[in-house]
């Protein structure tokens, strides 16, 4: 695997099988995969695949059968709750308030509610938040409730963060809107993001460099580097280039089909 100085993951010979009604289902085959500090990645490749799993494991939610993961040096135990994780649906407790829902994750570490709520006080603002702190999750737009998810996974301040499809479930206008004020927003905190995303646009907009997986069992197809400096703007969509990138990348996908 290419060695990359300063790694903050890396993952070699990555190997995952389930079972289905006892039959033996191979999920991921040989997967190779580096992030360095701070860096945006994306993972992009058909349904099924195993872009979830890998994220389950690099989160220490599932274990691989064969293959080597390193996050700063922590073994599979220690992964667990060391990484932020915001997966596909928002996973809000409607019985608690946007500011109760966002606390969660530093109640379950010990911190108190009353410094919890100081905590997260100063972020309402620059999430979009402000003046719903109170408001239950059912009475929130699809886009508010991805962000008060987001603020709630950033709030522990973790160094990395997983992001599966999070945009996913929203509009294309919502998408869109959500995905640059994701771009603003990674250009002040300045994590490692690893995003599962199927939307190539989203994939270019965001990354800094950009994995390909073939279809089950899933394997790294493909590396591109994303050309674009940051800041980004959205009319980096119109470049002739992004319309290059998009389509060597579609035609990874579609030569899978």
């Amino acid at each position: 695997m290419e060695k990359i100085v300063d790694n903050h993951i890396n993952i070699a010979g990555l190997k995952k099988t389930i079972y289905q009604d006892g039959n033996p289902l191979k999920i991921l085959d040989g997967v190779d995969l580096t992030i360095q500090k701070s860096e945006v990645i994306s993972v992009l490749g058909p349904s099924g695949c195993g872009k979830s799993t890998l994220l389950n494991i690099i989160a220490g939610l599932d274990e691989p059968d064969e293959g080597d993961i390193n996050i700063n040096g922590l073994d599979f135990g220690s992964r667990l709750g060391s990484v932020g994780y915001m997966q596909q649906k928002d996973l809000l407790l409607p019985w608690r308030s946007v500011k109760d829902n966002v606390i969660l994750g530093l109640e379950i570490r010990g911190v108190s509610k009353r410094q919890s709520y100081e905590m997260v006080e100063p972020h309402f603002q620059s999430f979009g938040l402000s003046g719903f702190e109170s408001n239950y999750p059912h009475t929130l737009s699809g886009g508010m409730k991805q962000r008060a998810s987001f603020l709630r996974t950033v709030i522990t301040e973790p160094d990395i963060l997983l992001l599966d499809e999070p945009f996913s479930a929203l509009d294309a206008l919502n998408r869109s809107r959500l995905q640059m004020w994701l771009l603003d927003l990674l250009e002040g905190i300045h994590r490692t993001v690893l995003l599962v995303t199927h939307d190539v646009d989203e994939a270019i907009m965001l990354s800094d460099r950009i994995y390909v997986m073939t279809s089950r069992p899933g394997r790294i197809n493909s590396v591109e580097e994303v050309p674009y400096p940051r800041p980004r703007n959205r009319e980096i969509v119109n470049d002739s280039s992004f319309v290059e990138l998009k389509s060597k990348i579609l035609s990874f996908l579609w030569d899978q089909d």
